[in-house]
Order: structure tokens, then C-alpha cells, then sequence
């Protein structure tokens, strides 16, 4: 068999890009990975690895030119669970290979944007206000327009990074929380908006090569809002949604994704049902984080989202078949919660695998690291992925998981 000289250039280089790769090299192609960290454990399976940081466009460029001046052929670019789109779009488009447009990725990419674009085309969002340290001073009158609940966030971040929910006035605790928000944001900037109230969901798409629109799978998610601070704990797949709900979702992402001029590759929303229908509170033009589409959803329904971003992104058509359910079980991603402190010991790992509805286990820390607040979901002590015949059996296997495990903090 005749070696592929082709590379596939894969943004990345965490636990969520492993399945990734492992897709593209089952279809004959060379991996180049970027990533800031050196020992990132994605390093060892690439065949080209370059330190750098993930958000850094013109490092980005110009290794593409001395790649392709080397005579290296890039057929492919992924972001996968990793808030890198426009990185993707902008390299895409430099090597003119398929991706979404560079401008459609900044516009669903910055929070203040997207609900300023989605306005202006007619669909729902939130009242909401761009805070930055040069207006500050107005957050009394933002407060008041806005009313409670409102929620604080930073514009173009994920994992909830700077993210707090008020359900009262208290004007010292949201000028703190504004100012963490600005500084988390890449731009300097804060959004305080309209809290939206309801049951919050994953919904992931995907257009092919030719266009066409495929729904891929919508996933629960759980929060915990202890003290204002939305920290995802619990993912479940397939949705407890009724039917009709799950298509009319389906149909707001189709109808969002055309009008903003979206016709190739994944298009990711966050929904919530609320009393007044659904909405969506944020998007991006990339594969979902939270393991959903890497390990969740395979684990229920044994569809292959992934391979299907692939071949689109080497403009390639897929079958779909990839997209269909090959089974019916229940599967649940969730966490253990340590006390606060300082790791002294972690035990009991090395048994759990062999319990009956293991999937997935990846642990976030080490002993000597410090367990922080649970404030936002970058927090999260590790990744427990279970599934089930049932959601009964799919919940023992985590509750069983759970025993095993013990952590003891100094």
C-alpha cells in the first residue's frame, strides 16, 4: 500500500483531540498538531508537533506557508472541544481547503456579536450590555435596564470562565464579578444580560460538502447554581426532551446556521427550553468540548460524528449511516467534588474499569495540586463516563465509580 503524504492539521493537543486523531489516522492520514503546551499528551501522536498557542493566527500562517514550502500537503483542518474557530476558519481558508468562513467564525466566536447579529436577522436573544473598564461607571443604569435575574460573563470565552448569576442587587459583587469577566476575555470585554431560566441542552449539527443540513444528537446538561456560579455537572445522552421539541430545535439551528450563511462543517449550539420557547444562548462553529461527540454519544447511540467532521473538512462526502443510532443505551458524563485543599493522595482509580457500564474516566489533577472553588466549569475534578442499558444501570455504574474513588486533601 502506497504511503499518504497527506496531513491532517488538528488544533489541539488535550485528552478531547485523542478520539480525533485516532479517527483521521484510521483514514491513512499524517497528523500536525499545534498546541502551547510541549508535553501535551497529544505531542507523541503527531508526525509534525508545534508549541504554540492555539489562538495565535499569524504563528499559525506562517507555519503554514513554510510548511507548504517545504512541499508538505495539508488536506485538512479540525477544531474539536476547543474554543479555537477561527483559528480553524482563518487557517482553512489560507490553505484553501473546506472550512467555514473567517468572518462567520468571529461573529458566533465574540458573545456581544453573535446576539447583535442574531437580532438583526429576527431571532430571539437576551436583553444585554458590552461592559469594558471604559464604561464601568454605568453598570447602576445597565442593572436597572436589565432587571434580575441577569447574568455576568466574559464575550468570548467557554467553560463558563467569569460567569455569575445575580437574582438581587448587590452593586459591589457585580462590578467584582465584571471586572473577573473582563479579564478572562481575550477582548476586554464583559457582558451583564437577561438571565434566561430553563432546562439547558447541547445541540449539535453538521452541513456536508454539499450543503445539506444533518442533525446530529442534543444532549442534557445539568447545572449546579449554588451561589450564582453555573457549573455544569452532569451530561445526558439521548435527551430526555420530548420528540417535537428535540425537531423544533433542530430547526431553529438549521434556520440560525443558513442565516448566517453557514454550508459547511459543525455548527454547535447551547439551548434552553424556556416558558417562552426556546432560545439559544451561545454557538460556535466547531465539534463540541465535554466529551459529548468523542465519547457520550458514542456510547449511546455508537454514531460517529467525528469521522463525518472529517470527511467533510477533506471535502469528502459522508454516508449516513455515520449519524444513525447502531444502539439504544443511556449514557452519563459527570464529577466527583472534592473537598477544597491541597491533593495529599488519590486512590481506588485502578479498579474502575473493571466495573460493569465503565466507559471513560480522565482525571483533571494530581496529588499536589490545589482542589479551588467549583466557580466555573474549568474547576471540574475529572470526567466519569458511564452508560447503560438503562439510565438506572447508566447512573450505578457512575454511583459505583464514585465509591471507588477517594481523594484525601492535606
Amino acid at each position: 500500500m502506497k504511503e499518504n503524504n497527506e496531513f491532517f492539521w488538528i488544533i489541539g493537543g488535550g485528552q478531547l483531540q485523542v478520539p480525533l486523531i485516532d479517527e483521521v489516522k484510521k483514514l491513512g492520514y499524517k497528523i500536525i498538531i499545534t498546541d502551547k503546551n510541549p508535553e501535551c499528551i497529544c505531542k507523541d501522536l503527531a508526525d509534525i508537533f508545534f508549541p504554540i498557542d492555539i489562538f495565535n493566527i499569524e504563528d499559525h500562517l506562517r507555519i503554514a506557508k513554510s510548511l507548504i514550502k517545504n512541499g508538505e500537503k495539508i488536506v485538512g483542518v479540525l477544531a474539536a472541544g476547543i474554543d479555537a474557530p477561527i483559528t480553524m476558519a482563518v487557517l482553512a481558508k489560507h490553505l484553501e481547503i473546506n472550512g467555514v468562513e473567517p468572518e462567520i467564525a468571529k461573529i458566533v466566536h465574540n458573545k456581544n456579536r453573535f446576539r447583535t447579529t442574531l437580532k438583526k436577522l429576527g431571532h430571539p436573544t437576551p436583553k444585554f450590555f458590552v461592559i469594558n473598564k471604559k464604561n464601568l461607571n454605568q453598570i447602576n443604569l445597565v442593572i436597572k435596564e436589565i432587571g434580575f435575574p441577569l447574568i455576568v460573563k466574559n464575550s468570548d470565552s467557554s467553560g463558563s470562565r467569569g460567569t455569575k448569576i445575580f437574582d438581587k442587587k448587590d452593586i459591589n459583587a457585580i462590578k467584582k464579578q465584571v471586572e473577573l469577566a473582563i479579564k478572562v476575555s481575550r477582548s476586554g470585554n464583559a457582558l451583564i444580560e437577561e438571565c434566561w431560566e430553563g432546562s439547558e441542552h447541547t445541540v449539535e449539527t453538521i452541513f456536508d460538502v454539499n450543503g445539506e443540513f444533518h442533525p446530529c444528537f442534543i444532549t442534557d446538561r445539568i447545572f449546579d447554581k449554588k451561589n450564582g456560579y453555573p457549573v455544569e455537572i452532569e451530561l445526558f445522552h439521548p435527551s430526555k426532551l420530548p420528540i417535537p421539541i428535540q425537531k423544533e430545535m433542530f430547526e431553529i439551528a438549521k434556520k440560525v446556521a443558513t442565516d448566517l450563511g453557514i454550508t459547511i462543517g459543525a455548527a454547535k449550539y447551547d439551548m434552553i427550553l424556556t416558558k417562552k420557547g426556546i432560545r439559544i444562548i451561545e454557538m460556535t462553529v466547531r465539534l463540541s468540548g465535554g466529551f459529548d461527540c468523542q465519547y457520550l454519544v458514542p456510547a449511546a447511540t455508537g454514531k460517529n460524528v467525528l469521522k463525518a467532521a472529517i470527511l467533510t473538512a477533506l471535502g469528502k462526502p459522508f454516508s449516513k449511516e455515520l449519524l444513525d443510532d447502531k444502539k439504544s443505551k443511556y449514557s452519563i458524563s459527570c464529577s466527583l467534588w472534592p473537598k477544597l485543599g491541597k491533593i495529599k493522595k488519590i486512590e481506588g482509580i485502578e479498579h474502575i474499569e473493571k466495573i460493569s457500564g465503565y466507559e471513560q474516566f480522565f482525571l483533571r489533577y494530581s496529588v499536589g495540586d490545589v482542589v479551588e472553588p467549583y466557580i466555573d466549569s474549568t474547576k471540574r475534578f475529572c470526567f466519569i463516563i458511564t452508560s447503560g442499558n438503562t439510565e438506572i444501570e447508566a447512573r450505578e455504574a457512575a454511583n459505583r465509580i464514585k465509591t471507588f474513588i477517594k481523594v484525601v486533601n492535606e
